[in-house]
């Protein structure tokens, strides 16, 4: 409880920032986007070469939206970045002088200030190495994505680039360096696999998060209270939530609902209830990036959305805007919900007294999850410099900045020396929660092997058939299946 009271006023502003990666996409921050359009980035056409060498390097780095601070050389924008965000009039509450007194270990003071102190402590790292770092923006969710397309058919590509779920399909491509063995072999002993996992491809890791998300399960406790049930008590089980949810909705009467989870036909609802898919052992995609829609998994697992559908106020569950679901757990209307860690941090700073926990198993479930607003960094084939920009990746995963991620209280740090001591457990007990989510078998979003978006559709509206009519699930999912088939194979 001290966290959530220590931490709603100054960190509402890296919430923001935090949920740009979040969903189906996000605005992401930073400069001129136009001025860095594939085709005409300093790199030039490389092959497949890369430089065997850090000395003296320059790379160029996409920017992530929760840590950027302009587009240019990083030491020239941190010098000018203090200043500019101390003279900002609009942010609030203000940053001052004194709010960028951090001390490793203790909470920030402002959150406004991390991506200053992530920043400083890259760009040290990499001046260490002779290494000096320019950032670009390309923006974020789709028109990041139609650059990256075009920087790719180009071979004309930055050293790092950033993005979420086209990442892994970029790997499959071929598309992107795999880290090497060493490199690869320390990140498996040290962090968290939500980190590096969903971008693992044929035994090699092809990219890495910071500071990733995966859901958790939570909810409103003085709505679950109002239904007579234990307010800090998580449901274990499929059928002890679904046990939860009903008894919710009677007491509400039709007033408030016991909820369960977002399945919109989008990315942000495939990303939510695509967790319980996992759980339940089902999945979207095999490795061949083939559907399995109609899997006798995914089948137990939609008749369990349609149950948790039926605690919902009509259509609400399948609304094709994630953010009118979202809005109806924020102004109390519904109990329960699965989300990012983000739910945490904004939940409190609402008003909102909430539990958290691991999401619930089926009945012959085992622990699983998908990452959600997760900013994957890669090297792609035709970087320039690909030694310095694993250099630049390794400090990622460095302790000073790990450290820094948990001391914000947001989200969970993924390094096992940093989230896995007494100190951290302590301070942050919903955020390590949200850590131990994050082992395991986490996947993120696959990319089919024809006709991409297509067969996402056909997935979303089948689920959503599924839930809003009497029609026989095994059949609705038989029918998608034999659709996405055809695009596919």
């Amino acid at each position: 409880m001290l966290l959530k009271k220590m931490h709603v006023m100054f960190l509402s502003l890296l919430l923001i920032a935090l949920l740009a990666g979040c969903g189906s996409g996000g605005g992401n921050t930073g400069g001129n986007q136009a001025a860095n359009t594939p085709g005409t980035s300093q790199n030039g056409a490389s092959g497949n070469e890369g430089s065997s060498s850090t000395e003296g390097a320059t790379i160029t780095v996409l920017n992530e939206g929760a840590v950027a601070i302009g587009v240019g050389v990083l030491s020239e924008l941190l010098e000018k970045s203090k200043e500019k965000t101390i003279a900002d009039e609009t942010l609030n509450p203000r940053i001052t002088e004194e709010d960028y007194n951090y001390t490793p270990g203790q909470p920030l003071k402002k959150a406004g200030v991390f991506p200053y102190y992530y920043q400083s402590i890259i760009n040290e790292k990499m001046k260490s190495k002779n290494i000096t770092v320019k950032t670009e923006d390309w923006g974020w969710g789709e028109p990041l994505i139609q650059k990256q397309t075009a920087g790719f058919l180009a071979k004309n590509m930055p050293d790092i680039i950033v993005g979420e779920t086209q990442m892994p399909g970029f790997a499959q491509q071929g598309l992107l360096e795999p880290f090497p063995d060493d490199m690869a072999q320390e990140i498996r002993e040290k962090v968290a696999p939500a980190a590096w996992k969903p971008m693992e491809y044929d035994g090699k890791i092809y990219g890495f998060a910071s500071q990733p998300g995966v859901s958790s399960l939570f909810w409103n406790k003085k709505l679950v209270q109002e239904a007579g049930l234990d307010p800090d008590k998580a449901p274990a089980t499929w059928d002890e939530l679904l046990a939860n949810v009903k008894k919710v909705t009677e007491a509400g009467k039709g007033k408030f609902y016991g909820g369960g989870v977002y399945a919109g036909p989008n990315a942000g609802g495939y990303l939510r209830y695509g967790t319980l898919l996992v759980i339940n052992g089902g999945g979207f995609a095999d490795d061949q990036g083939q559907p399995v829609f109609n899997s006798d998994a995914n089948v137990e697992t939609v008749q369990f959305l349609k149950e948790l559908n039926a605690n919902h106020p009509a259509g609400l569950m399948v609304n094709t805007t994630e953010g009118t679901y979202f809005d109806a757990f924020k102004k109390g209307q519904i109990a329960y919900l699965i989300d990012g860690p983000w739910r945490a941090i904004e939940s409190s700073q609402i008003g909102i007294d909430y539990g958290m926990s691991q999401i619930p198993l089926s009945p012959n479930g085992k622990a699983g999850n998908i990452t959600i607003g997760a900013a994957f960094h890669a090297v792609p084939k035709d970087a320039k410099n690909k030694e310095a920009a694993f250099e630049y990746i390794r400090a990622m995963y460095s302790e000073e900045i790990q450290q820094l991620i948990a001391d914000t209280g947001v989200r969970s740090p993924v390094l096992k020396s940093v989230a896995e001591t007494d100190a951290y457990k302590e301070a942050h007990p919903e955020m390590y929660q949200h850590y131990l989510a994050m082992a395991g078998n986490v996947q993120g979003l696959p990319t089919f092997k024809n006709s991409d978006s297509k067969v996402w559709q056909i997935f979303g509206e089948a689920v959503t058939k599924a839930l809003m009519t009497k029609e026989d699930i095994k059949s609705i999912l038989d029918d998608a299946q034999k659709k996405a088939e055809a695009y596919t194979k």
